[in-house]
């Protein structure tokens, strides 16, 4: 098998640009980068299409809309936005991104800064979490929730003192034995053949306040839910008029199990370490991350090179300065 993984590689290596760059957006479901970009968008602003071609910014073909005014280009509103790197490179970071590369690796394989890499990843992050704002899955059918945990991180900065702790070094464990304060919980829902919630909102074990928060509006009716036993879980009967069952009191398994949603635990984790841990404050950028790319979602990977690209009045574009301030977890 390691063989026959090395001649793959070798064969990739040796394509050429335009064959290697067909396999890729093949494999991605997503449309060409070269893709003829419309000769007059309508304006992001108002979405109006009374629009004349209006200079060059920067390189870059301008427009003004007649009706409000504004003056745009092919990139405002999408995440290439005031960047530097033209959508071949943004492709291939979003791809990087999906398939958890560290961002050095992204880094060295684009030729930019470790800075950059940051403030690119956490920009795709952002979008994703606005898409998933802005078109919230609903739990239906048959879907398991759980819980599972990871420890705090303050990567990239000290550690506070209130926390009581030293800073602890890559692939350290706990001080303490169990589930302690040093522990973030990620609640999950997972439907069967469908969409996934992943979010973090407290410590330890989640309170029926927290699930509610969580799962408002993210629950059909007369869905099948399935828990280990936790309590907290029962509130969401009442919540969205659905069935809660705790599979330790089914005598005949059968479906009910929690197989589904602890894979999604496994993947969490092992890309958790993979990434050397993830500052908790930025965790729900990276729960937004998981939920897209555990089963990797193709209509999610064709709605963001949308984003990406495609010029419109939806705007998934966030600033250097919203990397550092936009939705932090605080607990």
């Amino acid at each position: 098998m390691d063989e026959k993984i090395k001649n793959l590689f070798d064969y990739i290596k040796n394509l050429c640009e335009s064959d290697l760059n067909r396999i890729i957006h093949f494999v991605l479901g997503m449309a060409p980068v070269n893709e003829q970009l419309p000769d007059r968008p309508s304006c992001p602003y108002c979405g109006g299409s009374h629009v004349i071609k209006y200079g060059h910014k920067n390189g870059k073909q301008r427009f003004l809309c007649k009706d409000c005014q504004k003056t745009y280009m092919h990139t405002t509103n999408t995440l290439t936005a005031n960047s530097h790197y033209d959508r071949l490179v943004w492709t291939g970071f979003v791809r990087d991104t999906l398939y958890s590369e560290t961002m050095d690796d992204s880094a060295e394989r684009f030729g930019f800064s470790h800075q950059t890499a940051f403030n690119m990843r956490h920009k795709v992050l952002m979008a994703l979490q606005d898409m998933l704002e802005k078109d919230p899955v609903s739990l239906s059918g048959i879907a398991e929730l759980d819980e599972t945990f990871v420890l705090d991180c303050y990567k990239g900065a000290p550690v506070p003192e209130c926390t009581g702790r030293k800073a602890r070094k890559h692939g350290a464990k706990a001080a303490k034995r169990g589930i302690s304060n040093e522990y973030i919980a990620i609640c999950t829902g997972i439907q069967r053949d469908g969409g996934i919630i992943a979010e973090t909102v407290n410590r330890a074990k989640p309170s029926s306040d927290e699930l509610k928060e969580i799962f408002n509006g993210h629950i059909a009716k007369d869905t099948l839910i399935l828990t280990d036993g936790l309590g907290s879980y029962n509130v969401l009967e009442t919540l969205a008029g659905c069935t809660v069952v705790d599979i330790n009191h089914e005598a005949c398994r059968g479906m009910f199990h929690l197989n589904t949603v602890n894979s999604l635990h496994s993947y969490i984790k092992k890309t958790y370490v993979h990434y050397r841990g993830v500052a908790t404050k930025y965790i729900n950028r990276y729960n937004a991350l998981f939920s897209i790319a555990f089963r990797c979602a193709n209509d999610m990977k064709d709605t963001l090179f949308a984003a990406l690209s495609c010029i419109g009045q939806t705007c998934y574009w966030h600033s250097v300065k919203d990397v550092r301030n936009y939705q932090l977890v605080t607990l």
